[in-house]
């Protein structure tokens, strides 16, 4: 028995630190999912107050365009008629 005791401690540390390099690789794709989420996170809302600081600024833009549309259609004497608004039964 004490001529297996050496290969077997070898044995087990071998085992444990094959267990401990894959539970090190494990956790470190973990904290790098964990990055790329909170980068995401944070992109998320950088965009999300990026379009409500803009949307007054867009609604300005297409008013603006419309204006400038619907001036070209009455120029021009473009017959067009606007769609109608709402629902419409049939």
């Amino acid at each position: 028995m004490a001529a297996t005791t050496d290969i077997r401690l070898d044995r087990i540390k071998h085992e444990y630190q094959g267990v401990s390099k894959t539970q090190d690789a494990l956790m470190d794709r973990i904290d790098t999912y964990e990055e790329a989420l909170l980068g995401l996170t944070e992109a998320v809302a950088a965009n999300h107050e990026l379009i409500i600081t803009n949307q007054e600024s867009n609604e300005r833009q297409f008013a603006e365009i419309r204006a400038m549309l619907e001036a070209i259609i009455k120029d021009q004497n473009v017959p067009y008629e606007k769609p109608a608004m709402g629902f419409r039964p049939e």
